[in-house]
């Protein structure tokens, strides 16, 4: 295999600081981040959420009667599926990691289907993570966590190779791996996250993994057992360093459910899309305007 395409493996030291919810969101963040960076969508999330929910209003303000351009209707069908898929996963998401069994990992996987992925994007989990209720100064707030996280991730020069290359639009794919119990489904919302017998990663795909796992899993008492990490515990993670991990790289060619663990593939699909071009301006200007 060509070194080029070897997966690269990175660990992120934040895992004893996170709560559930704490850890929902770095995952719907690093979503957002990797469907804008890799130009799934044209504009950042939070944009798009304004701009589509700028033109539902006014569609629902002025009436049927009012008829738009042709163009403007197949954007505005094209993004607001997006959106809502995406929002779909988003929410699917966080509520399995705030349910009683965390995900080992997450995987967020770009390509036409789950057989011919172009990049992906491997997320190992904590082992566990403090409750919400765990009100330990020694536990970062979301505010820490997405600046020390994102802004890791954005200057690092490792992953700038795939952060920064532009992919063509393509479908964008999340899957959970869940531990067995009881030789039951453990996905809180069977809707959502439907069972899969996974898949070989291509060869030739971009693989990228980051490792969220804390390394002192020991400190991972919460609330009237909560033990003190000291106070290299919460300063550490706003210098949040990414390093080598020691993983073989090997593992991380399948996404295949085993006796032991099951991958589920979200049953909503993001399929990107390009911005539209009206005269030379975005035709989003014209919905903010309306």
């Amino acid at each position: 295999m060509d070194s080029s395409n070897k997966p690269v493996i990175l660990s992120l030291e934040i895992g004893n600081k996170l709560t559930t919810i704490s850890c929902g969101h770095v995952m719907v963040e690093l979503i957002k981040f990797i469907a804008y960076q890799k130009r799934q969508i044209p504009y950042p999330y939070q944009w798009l959420k304004q701009v589509v929910t700028k033109k539902k209003s006014c569609e629902d303000r002025e009436g049927e009667h009012v008829k738009d351009s042709f163009q403007s209707e197949r954007h505005f069908r094209i993004a607001s599926t997006a959106l809502e898929n995406l929002d779909f996963i988003l929410k699917g998401l966080q509520k399995e990691i705030n349910g009683p069994s965390l995900p080992d990992e997450v995987c967020i996987a770009l390509g036409a289907t789950p057989v011919s992925l172009k990049e992906v994007y491997r997320v190992l989990l904590p082992a566990a993570c403090h409750q919400p209720q765990c009100h330990s100064t020694q536990i970062a707030n979301d505010q820490i966590i997405h600046r020390s996280v994102f802004r890791t991730l954005a200057t690092s020069e490792k992953l700038s190779q795939y952060f920064y290359q532009q992919l063509q639009p393509t479908n964008l794919y999340v899957f959970i791996k869940k531990k067995l119990v009881n030789n039951q489904d453990t996905v809180l919302d069977n809707d959502n996250f439907v069972l899969s017998n996974g898949c070989r990663i291509p060869r030739n795909s971009k693989i990228v993994v980051l490792d969220l796992r804390s390394k002192t899993v020991d400190n991972l008492e919460c609330c009237n057992e909560f033990k003190i990490f000291g106070d290299s515990g919460y300063q550490s993670l706003q210098n949040v360093q990414i390093e080598d991990s020691e993983d073989n790289e090997d593992d991380f060619h399948e996404i295949e459910s085993t006796d032991s663990v099951q991958w589920y593939q979200s049953s909503y699909v993001m399929k990107g899309f390009k911005d539209c071009y009206i005269n030379g301006s975005s035709i989003t200007d014209a919905w903010l305007n309306a």
